[in-house]
């Protein structure tokens, strides 16, 4: 599952998400950062990050995930 994690910085906080949006409306007044340029953004290629925070999209993994690679190593 693809999840967003917001990473705000001071005081330092961690957040995940299941959707751009739900991170966007529910942080608004601490991201800085309009969501037309949050939907553009390449997150498959890297972290948005500013002064005041970090969002990072990535993939939950799950026990069998976490079992499945360790079979393969």
């Amino acid at each position: 599952m693809k999840v967003f994690v917001l990473i705000q910085q001071k005081p330092l906080k961690v957040k995940t998400y299941t959707s751009l949006t739900a991170l966007y409306e529910a942080n608004k007044d601490v991201l800085e950062v309009s969501k037309s340029k949050l939907d553009k953004y390449p997150f498959d290629q890297f972290d948005y990050v500013n002064h005041k925070i970090v969002i990072s999209k990535t993939t939950a993994l799950t026990t069998g995930d976490v079992r499945n690679m360790q079979k393969e190593q």
